[in-house]
């Protein structure tokens, strides 16, 4: 039973998403922050609760995505089916809604707490926005793609949502007399919110070609399905191109340092190269699983390379 519910919410999706905020934090926006003489404002206590929310709002949207796929599911991976296997639909929609509901309150508590009501509406709208997710915008060509990355590339964005305006309200003379600026704080994480969303979208378009069979059982219309192989794989080329070129300006133009460098090149740039050529050579559904995995890994290296910045100030600019 621990196996199915762990799969259910995709226990290692959740822990890469609170690897993701607390890297964001501990390696990017307190040392960055230490650096211009200034202090988070955020509490330790509050930034967990603010994880704890994100986890169970993401957990949800998983129950219930696998809730309304069972039919495409037990044609793509007949092995992984939990729902009307191992957990009742019944326990599954009540599952779904005790997770969401615990995630919104605390996320609108955290809001709340802090006077930043406006953030409320995240934790309103993204539980709302996954459920549509699950019912229809998954089986529309590109719009399911591109929700699930926007809500990927929010991940690293929370951390600096919440930081941002508690640090102009407690800094706020500062700022308006230029003597102190956050804007590289912003700068470093969106630059991470891009890639994680860019990444994202490969890695959701790969998957979109590898469950290609089900999706058409299950009355989809996927840009797989709608492209068809031949052409998919091209728009994914592209993409993942598109990517590599962003990579590699940011890494050429703002991290010179030979330490950078040569992560670029080892886990992020030659594993791209990897996927353009793979990409470019499948020929039918199966062939996309290694590209899905390889991408998954330079999502991880990608995140990872903010505690390996923080490194490199630390011991060569520190």
């Amino acid at each position: 039973m621990f196996q199915a519910i762990t799969r259910l919410i995709r226990l290692p999706n959740l822990i890469m998403v609170a690897l993701t905020m607390y890297i964001m934090r501990w390696s990017i926006v307190i040392p960055i922050l230490g650096y211009m003489g200034l202090e988070e404002e955020m509490p330790e206590w509050s930034f967990t609760l603010l994880v704890l929310s994100t986890l169970l709002i993401t957990a949800a949207g998983n129950v219930i995505n696998d809730f309304h796929d069972v039919r495409a599911d037990q044609i793509n991976q007949p092995d992984k089916v939990v729902i009307d296997r191992k957990v009742s639909r019944r326990k599954a929609i009540l599952a779904h809604f005790m997770l969401n509901s615990l995630g919104v309150i605390i996320g609108v508590f955290i809001c709340f707490y802090h006077q930043i009501y406006w953030l409320s509406l995240i934790f309103i709208v993204v539980p709302g926005l996954l459920w549509w997710y699950s019912i229809k915008l998954k089986h529309l060509p590109f719009y399911g793609n591109a929700v699930v990355s926007l809500l990927t590339g929010t991940v690293p964005l929370l951390v600096i949502l919440f930081e941002y305006p508690l640090l102009t309200r407690a800094h706020q003379v500062a700022i308006e007399n230029e003597t102190v600026t956050i804007m590289p704080v912003v700068y470093w994480i969106l630059a991470f919110a891009i890639f994680a969303f860019l990444s994202n979208l490969i890695r959701e378009m790969v998957k979109d070609g590898e469950d290609l069979l089900g999706d058409v059982e299950a009355g989809s219309r996927t840009l797989a399905i709608e492209l068809g192989i031949k052409r998919l794989k091209l728009v994914i080329a592209l993409l993942t191109f598109v990517s590599l070129v962003f990579l590699s300006l940011i890494f050429l133009i703002y991290l010179p340092d030979w330490i950078s460098l040569a992560y670029f090149i080892l886990l992020l740039g030659l594993p791209f190269v990897v996927v353009l050529i793979l990409t470019l050579r499948v020929k039918e559904p199966k062939d996309f699983a290694p590209v899905s995995f390889l991408v998954k890994l330079i999502m991880f290296f990608g995140i990872l390379y903010a505690p390996v910045s923080y490194f490199i100030t630390q011991n060569l600019f520190g």
